[in-house]
């Protein structure tokens, strides 16, 4: 409780239960802070997701618990998230650390091809989008393990080998689902409405990690460091999506 405090926010789909690596953790003398989002593990589902609303929540959690300078690192896509909380934190921001966070589909596209005419909707018809994407995610609200093959790169397979780390990501996903695939849904909606990520509003140091063997890679990783005026880009060798369990130690020392 008494370590400089890190906020996580985790994949999507996923949950607050994942800690990257308990070892490094201790070691590195953070308090380490998870949260869900809306729908994911107990939290209360929002009928209208927005990037702003999980912001929001960020904000309330780290002023309820009296932090004042906090690093902020969001995993995947949950890094859209720490990008609108890491603006909405303002000076109470210590850092922020996107890892494997893709840049937007229209600057480089990365969505895939039968999801895009779902996303379509959601400018237009929000709740409807969510109706209809979570019903599209169903295969994670009925089998949130078989989720954790869903990075199918050899060194994912690697790391998901490791001892403990299978479990650990099975945890993490089972609780994600408590509430079926409607926080999974509730991630893509509010990622997909249009809006400009405010950028410009974070003067906090920028960290970027990135693997060489994920498919969202190091191109996605130079888009946000041409436009943030402090920031560092690394390349991970051989690091997959899997890349915060592997190498959390060294992100932590950044953050």
């Amino acid at each position: 409780p008494q370590g400089e405090p890190v906020l996580f926010l985790h994949r999507n789909p996923g949950s607050r239960l994942l800690d990257p690596d308990s070892t490094a953790t201790a070691s590195a003398g953070v308090r380490l802070i998870t949260i869900d989002r809306p729908g994911y593990g107990r939290t209360d589902p929002v009928a209208d997701p927005t990037r702003a609303a999980v912001a929001s929540d960020v904000v309330a959690v780290v002023g309820d618990i009296g932090v004042d300078d906090v690093a902020l690192i969001g995993w995947s896509g949950g890094g859209v998230f720490a990008l609108e909380a890491a603006a909405a934190l303002g000076r109470r921001l210590h850092s922020l650390s996107l890892v494997c966070t893709p840049a937007p589909d229209e600057e480089i596209p990365w969505v895939p091809d039968d999801f895009r005419a779902l996303m379509a909707q959601v400018s237009s018809d929000p709740a409807q989008a969510l109706a209809s994407i979570t019903s599209a995610c169903c295969f994670y609200a009925e089998s949130p393990e078989a989720a954790v093959e869903s990075d199918p790169g050899p060194a994912d397979a690697e790391v998901r080998a490791q001892p403990g780390i299978a479990d650990a990501l099975r945890t993490m996903m089972r609780e994600g689902a408590r509430q079926g695939a409607v926080g999974m849904a509730a991630d893509i909606v509010s990622a997909s409405r249009g809006e400009p990520l405010p950028l410009a509003e974070i003067q906090a140091p920028v960290r970027l990690w990135y693997g060489d063997a994920y498919w969202v890679g190091l191109e996605h990783g130079r888009w946000y460091a041409d436009r943030f005026a402090n920031s560092q880009l690394q390349s991970v060798p051989r690091a997959g999506h899997l890349l915060p369990l592997t190498n959390w130690r060294a992100i932590l020392d950044t953050a």
